[in-house]
């Protein structure tokens, strides 16, 4: 039942559902916009929440996603805009706040077109509203004093200048133009979580692949009926204006269907071609840090240069399968009917089968070559990556040992690939010789000029149609081999995060002083190449405020001790506890929210990015200007005042590759800064004061002192 008072608040408040059902209105989204399927585990918070606090509300949004493996990207909107934001956003979550008070609720949008929204109200209905009752519900207030304000400082003016809601909506854009709609969760398909069908449904992909069918058809249809009225008009003594106009219009018909076809296979190939880069990305978050390091650096960009070609086989030649597989049977068709009618369709028969045998030729010969090149890529990168060990520890005789020897193995299995595309690229031309060769003597013996010409046209399409197939089938070929390199890859997008990876409980609390903030008990790893455990028996506690300085010699497993901590690996046995609650029962996200890391020098990465997205990526982005003025405090607090102060942008300065070079000992402090802003229980540096002069070095470390609540200091003795 609506209340007298609310029914004069605006529509889609109304509407709107209450913070404390959030997690029902989000699975009842997510169902009818057909991202997950069958019964879910509830969506319970674990805790109160306020709805004005964005920062653990997103945190929870963050939960949900990954519990019901969508995604929910927050974005936001100018005033001027929001209609057109509503118009394209659902499925959405927007949180509303009440005209006069701080009362807040949450519209859940299922579908929206360019006048109107469907949503969802609290009893699991669906209502019609019109596209701009959104923006009436976040800022009807907003309006009514901005309408007044106009009108007291323009005068009759104000009327004239809103002749249209669009030009009211620009004018009052103008007297308030920090006014914006923010709050906004998009509700996406998660690549490799959500089921094909219901991307290719979002994506209206199979309505499009039919009608790309239907064009290739028509297009095939056109060609035909094009040849046969020429036959009859020049060859068969059917000559006037009729037949030519006929013909001509036949032709021209192709000139629209061909360019539709090939808007149609841009559109597809782009629509995939996103799938599978962000398939490729989720499964680069989805490897462990032992996988990573067991490919190595050189491999996985070698796999990244391999995946262009999947991407280029739909760009390019993938959607062409249409047209072959219809002109596969048309050739055949057309040729049956034409002066040679056997011997035609059997050269025809022969020289796909020939296509057949030297595309699969060519797909041997070029995963052997791609593995070839794949090796150049990778030792080329190791060696850029050891670039200076190289020149600093062996000999300059030995700097390019082995490159000469790799270079002739690559050209030597590029040989037998260059004859078979060779080959194919000339199969086409050698049918047009054979069968116009089979086909003189059905000329000599007197055929009936439509039939010439219609074995003439066959003659045409089929070799219009062995070249499509020897184009698509050295794209398949690429296409097959790349497949076999990047599919790790893809494979790891689809797995589905354990409950381990999810968590679900949210410590909204910091760690008091001398609580038992990490225990261990009886912790036992092993590196999978190591012969014996690199820790056993490990157990211990750490309270709120301990100083720890844990030394030891190379290999003696500091920073395997470290990476536990953090949560980067999970220990073979044992019990590892943050404030009493295991890594299972918290998530992993939480966990490393709570335990942060410094790793060593070179593992750490400046991002080409602004110095504020380096510095508070670690605890939210956007940043808002409390984030901004916290990280610039903690900056010159390690020392980096004089840096800021040089950087004409400042925080917002471009740093790494692409932008300021930052020296070792800045970066260090950057690392370090990084780590402090995460307002961790536990603040792990793994010989992270290496790089830093003595004056530096106290500098610094009396801010890590200051800032952070535990800390543990790796270093050698």
């Amino acid at each position: 039942m609506i209340s007298a008072v609310e029914t004069e608040l605006p529509a889609a408040f109304v509407a709107a559902w209450p913070l404390r059902r959030m997690g029902e209105a989000l699975q009842l989204l997510a169902r009818r916009s057909g991202l997950v399927s069958g019964p879910q585990e509830p969506l319970v918070m674990e805790r109160e929440l306020e709805a004005g606090d964005v920062h653990r509300l997103q945190h929870w949004f963050r939960h949900a996603a990954d519990t019901l493996q969508v995604q929910l990207q927050p974005t936001s909107s100018r005033y001027a805009e929001v209609d057109q934001l509503a118009a394209r956003c659902a499925p959405a979550i927007v949180r509303l706040k009440a005209p006069t008070t701080d009362h807040y609720r949450f519209l859940v949008i299922l579908r929206a077109s360019r006048k109107q929204l469907t949503v969802l109200t609290p009893d699991s209905k669906e209502l019609t509203l019109p596209v701009q009752a959104l923006r009436e519900a976040r800022f009807a207030a907003f309006e009514k004093q901005l309408d007044e304000t106009i009108a007291q400082r323009l005068g009759p003016l104000a009327n004239r200048l809103r002749a249209s809601e669009q030009q009211a909506m620009r004018l009052r854009a103008e007297f308030r133009p920090d006014l914006t709609l923010s709050n906004c969760w998009l509700l996406r398909p998660l690549p490799g979580a959500t089921r094909l069908r219901t991307l290719l449904r979002r994506d209206r992909v199979l309505s499009k692949v039919a009608t790309l069918a239907v064009v290739h058809a028509g297009l095939a249809l056109a060609t035909i009926l094009a040849w046969a009225v020429l036959g009859k008009s020049a060859l068969a003594g059917h000559g006037g204006d009729g037949w030519h106009v006929a013909w001509a219009l036949l032709v021209l018909q192709q000139v629209p269907l061909l360019s539709q076809g090939e808007y149609l296979q841009g559109v597809l190939g782009l629509l995939m071609g996103k799938q599978f880069k962000q398939h490729l990305l989720r499964g680069s978050f989805r490897m462990s840090p032992d996988e990573i390091r067991k490919h190595g650096s050189g491999s996985l960009l070698a796999s990244v240069f391999e995946s262009e070609a999947v991407e280029l086989l739909a760009l390019e030649t993938g959607f062409q399968l249409f047209a072959i597989a219809a002109n596969l049977v048309l050739v055949p068709l057309v040729l049956s009917s034409g002066a040679a009618p056997k011997s035609q369709v059997f050269v025809f028969a022969a020289f796909v089968v020939l296509a057949g045998l030297l595309a699969w030729v060519h797909l041997k010969a070029r995963r052997s070559w791609t593995n070839a090149r794949m090796g150049l890529t990778d030792d080329l990168i190791e060696k850029m990556v050891g670039q200076r060990t190289r020149l600093a520890q062996q000999p300059r005789e030995r700097w390019h040992q082995g490159e000469d020897e790799r270079l002739q193995d690559y050209v030597q299995r590029s040989k037998p690939m260059d004859r078979a595309r060779l080959l194919l690229v000339y199969a086409p031309r050698a049918w047009l010789v054979l069968s116009l060769v089979v086909l003189g003597p059905a000329i000599m013996s007197g055929a009936s000029a439509s039939r010439i010409a219609t074995s003439v046209g066959g003659t045409l399409l089929g070799w219009l149609t062995l070249q499509q197939l020897s184009v698509g089938g050295l794209s398949l070929g690429g296409a097959a081999v790349a497949w076999k390199t990047i599919a790790p890859l893809f494979r790891a997008s689809r797995r589905a995060p354990t409950r381990r990876e999810r968590g679900g409980i949210v410590l909204d609390r910091p760690s008091a002083k001398g609580e038992v903030v990490v225990q261990a008990n009886e912790l036992l790893f092993h590196h999978p190449a190591a012969p014996s455990p690199t820790l056993a028996g490990c157990s211990f506690r750490i309270h709120t405020g301990d100083r720890i300085l844990l030394e030891g010699t190379s290999g003696s497993g500091k920073t395997t001790l470290a990476s536990l901590l953090a949560g980067l690996r999970q220990p073979e046995s044992g019990l590892l506890l943050l404030r009493g609650v295991d890594r299972t029962t918290l998530g992993d996200k939480e966990f490393r929210e709570r335990i942060v890391l410094v790793p060593q020098f070179h593992e750490n990465h400046i991002f080409s990015a602004s110095l504020a997205f380096n510095l508070l990526m670690g605890r939210r982005w956007p940043a808002d200007a409390p984030d901004f003025a916290e990280a610039e405090q903690v900056c010159r607090e390690l020392g980096l005042g004089e840096l800021l102060d040089r950087m004409p942008s400042g925080l917002l300065e471009m740093v790494g590759d692409a932008g300021w070079q930052l020296s070792h000992g800045e970066k260090s402090r950057v690392f370090l800064a990084r780590a402090l802003l995460q307002d961790a229980d536990v603040v792990i540096l793994d010989e992270s004061f290496a790089a830093l002069d003595p004056d530096t070095l106290e500098q610094a470390m009396a801010c890590v002192q200051a800032r952070a609540r535990t800390l543990m200091l790796i270093a050698h003795p």
